[in-house]
This record gives structure tokens, C-alpha cells and sequence, in this order.
């Protein structure tokens, strides 16, 4: 435990001041993301929002009205267009730092390093992350999809708003392993030593091997606190008390990039840490590992 925790954060820290560049591409993308997300389209359900603190209501539009409403939606062009928009905006903000983190922890990249682990990526990496987003999101479908034929029975059954325990239950118990999934997409996706059945492999032991699936369950959680705090909360702050719209998003930019930094760093190490034993990655990062105190 000492010693994961060392890697995580003394370590972490030390790389982002040793790679101070990263900070700028994080800041970068965040930035892009905000605007992204001030000048896209939103797609809304229409529906009375009536008050979400009462939970009849809410049992109600739940399992009577939302099954119609997704139905129109999926019907709506405008979703899959923002889908897939999000996608290709998912693929740059998470291939580019992993691929940046590669060239880091193999010493290579130069002095344009940035630019180098962009240009790096090929389309055969975005195919294989784009195959490992979707059965993440199948297998995300299929759990919650259960939570809520649960919930759906149960309120059937008794009309009781305690229905909607199941699909927020078996939704929050997947959700760590979601970002896992998520994350170690692009990270395998960029191994350059391995091949599309190796990647494979490696993936579904997030699912299938009970220590990758622990570990990974409990570092998300966690990370996902540390990311509501200073990713969410304190950018939120600055976007309510300044009016200027560049400002605004320059400075919750800047204000979220250390934080992100850090945990994208955090996450790559964890990523090498849970995978350690397993050859392939122990091929692709030599250096690092052997650098490691046994």
C-alpha cells in the first residue's frame, strides 16, 4: 500500500513537474471542452421538471414517461450527431494524453513531445478505442438496464417510490468501472508492442479478473470524489461569478487544469500498476518498470 501510494502521488507530482508541458495540454483540452460545451447544441427532454424532491413524481415520470421520451429521442438525429461529435471530442481528449503519457514513461518524444504523441496516433488505435467504449457501454446498458426492469417491476407491483433504488443502486456500483473501462480504452489503445487480440484480453480483465476489477473499482471511486471537488465544484464557482464569457472559460479552464493534470497522471500510473503483472505492458514501459523499487 505504501508503495502504490508513493507511485500515485509523490511520483505523479514529480512527473508533472518534470513534463510541465502535459499541464499546458491538459489546460488546452479543457479549454476546448468548455467551449464545446457553451456553444453545442443541447439536446433536453421535454417535460414538466415538476419538483425532483418529490419522489412519487419522480417514480412516476421514471418508469411512465421517460420510456417514451427516450424512444423519441433516439428518433431525434440531433442526438446521434452530438453522440457522435462527443465521440470524436472523447477520442482527443483522451488518446492525446495517453498517447503523451506513453512517449513519457518510454523516455521518448523529444522536444516536441505533444505534437509527436498526436501526430502518433493511428487510426487503427481510434478503431480498437472506439470498439472498447462500446462494450463498455453495452455491458453499462445491460447492468443498469436490469437495475431498472427491477425498479420498473417493483412499481408496478406496489406503486412505491422506493422503485427507484434498484437502477440508482446497480447504475452507482457500475459507474466506477464505467470510467474505468472508459480510461483503460485508450491507454491499451496506444500500446504500440501489442497487437488487437492481446488488447482484448487485457481490457476484459477489467471485468473478468476480481483483482483488476477491485483495484480499479476503489481508485475510480475515489477519483471520482477528487473530480466532483476541484474539476466541478471550484470551475462552477468561477462560472457563476464572472459575467465575461472568455474570461469565464479561460479561468475555469486554468483553474480545473492542475487538479486534471494530476489525476490523468495518477490514472496512467494506476493503470501501469493494476496491469503490471501481465507481459505485454511490462514490454511496452521497460524503462519505467525497471526504474521501480522492487
Amino acid at each position: 500500500m505504501k508503495r502504490l501510494l508513493n507511485i500515485l502521488v509523490i511520483d505523479s507530482i514529480r512527473e508533472l513537474i518534470r513534463y510541465k508541458s502535459f499541464f499546458l495540454l491538459v489546460a488546452l483540452l479543457i479549454l476546448l471542452d468548455r467551449l464545446l460545451r457553451h456553444y453545442s447544441a443541447k439536446i433536453q427532454f421535454q417535460f414538466d421538471r415538476g419538483n425532483l424532491l418529490d419522489y412519487q413524481w419522480l417514480a412516476v415520470w421514471t418508469y411512465e414517461t421517460l420510456p417514451g421520451e427516450m424512444m423519441g429521442m433516439l428518433l431525434n438525429w440531433k442526438l446521434w450527431a452530438v453522440a457522435m461529435g462527443l465521440f470524436f471530442f472523447k477520442q482527443l481528449t483522451s488518446m492525446w494524453p495517453s498517447s503523451d503519457m506513453r512517449l513519457m514513461h518510454r523516455k521518448e518524444g523529444g522536444t516536441f513531445r505533444i505534437f509527436n504523441s498526436l501526430r502518433s496516433i493511428q487510426g487503427a488505435q481510434i478503431l480498437w478505442d472506439a470498439l472498447a467504449i462500446s462494450t463498455v457501454g453495452v455491458i453499462g446498458l445491460i447492468w443498469s438496464g436490469t437495475g431498472y426492469l427491477m425498479g420498473w417491476w417493483n412499481w408496478h407491483e406496489w406503486r412505491h417510490p422506493a422503485a427507484l433504488l434498484p437502477p440508482l443502486l446497480m447504475a452507482g456500483i457500475f459507474w466506477p468501472v464505467g470510467m474505468a473501462g472508459f480510461s483503460y480504452s485508450s491507454k491499451l489503445a496506444v500500446l504500440r508492442r501489442s497487437g488487437f487480440e492481446e488488447k482484448r484480453r487485457l481490457f476484459f480483465c477489467l471485468f473478468l479478473k476480481p483483482r483488476v476489477m477491485l483495484m480499479s473499482w476503489i481508485f475510480f471511486l475515489f477519483r471520482i470524489l477528487i473530480s466532483l471537488i476541484f474539476v466541478l465544484i471550484v470551475p462552477i464557482g468561477v462560472l457563476l461569478s464572472v459575467e465575461n464569457l472568455p474570461l469565464r472559460i479561460l479561468l475555469a479552464s486554468l483553474s480545473a487544469a492542475p487538479a486534471y493534470s494530476y489525476v490523468k497522471m495518477a490514472t496512467f500510473k494506476f493503470f501501469l500498476e493494476v496491469y503490471r503483472p501481465y507481459p505485454e505492458i511490462r514490454r511496452e514501459y521497460p524503462e519505467y518498470f525497471e526504474a521501480l523499487p522492487n
